[in-house]
């Protein structure tokens, strides 16, 4: 499992927990760290801050990454995650297949469970 988000404690709290009930985690900062480790290596699933500010120097957003995995790995599933969820925004994952859309905060036995549901999904 992928997981992109800049919020540093947050992020590393969410990889630490999941870890903990023996998923395999990777963490990416930033937008050229997951570009990066989505190229390089195959992963069920990404879980995206699609609030990532846009990365320096483009116009990058969370979403954009999001839709990046879809073409890198286009059987895994996302989990795009949001501090301000919204029917809109439901909508634009859903286009994105085999997604789901969370409010922060997550916590890691849910969101497991909801990985375990996608990846049962994609089988």
């Amino acid at each position: 499992m992928l997981i992109v988000e800049t919020g540093g404690q947050s992020s590393g709290g969410l990889a630490n927990g999941l870890r903990s009930q023996g998923m395999d985690v990777e963490v990416a900062g930033e937008y050229l760290e997951a570009v990066r480790k989505m190229k390089a290596g195959h992963f069920g699933v990404a879980v995206i801050d699609v609030d990532l500010p846009p990365a320096s120097g483009s116009e990058l957003t969370g979403w954009d990454l999001a839709r990046v995995f879809r073409v890198v790995s286009p059987g895994s599933a996302l989990v795009l995650v949001t501090a301000r969820w919204s029917a809109e925004l439901g909508a634009e994952a859903e286009r994105l297949r085999d997604c789901c859309l969370v409010e922060k905060p997550i916590n890691p036995p849910d969101l497991r469970a909801m990985v375990r549901a996608l990846q049962a999904g994609l089988q």
